[in-house]
């Protein structure tokens, strides 16, 4: 479970990095794919960054256009987006 006090740039964090764990991790598996304890990292790493971005997206907004609904519809890319100044 998440902590509900991080901040925006802390959440961010989690899932930049839990997603270069399993980029690197899958690319470990493609030629060790009997390793249990990289399958396990890579399910944990999974399991962070789905948690981190269901906070995020509960709590900021969404991050990428697919989890906009129609109530909300192009008004998740209002204001400067993080790569662009704003807020993290």
């Amino acid at each position: 479970m998440m902590n509900m006090n991080m901040d925006k740039k802390s959440l961010m964090k989690i899932i930049t990095q839990a997603s270069f764990a399993l980029d690197d991790t899958r690319l470990f598996l493609d030629t060790h794919p009997n390793c249990q304890e990289a399958i396990l990292y890579y399910n944990k790493m999974q399991e962070t960054r789905k948690a981190a971005w269901k906070e995020y997206t509960r709590r900021f907004g969404p991050l990428t256009f697919y989890e906009v609904s129609n109530e909300d519809y192009w008004e998740w890319n209002k204001g400067p987006m993080p790569w662009e100044g704003g807020n993290c």
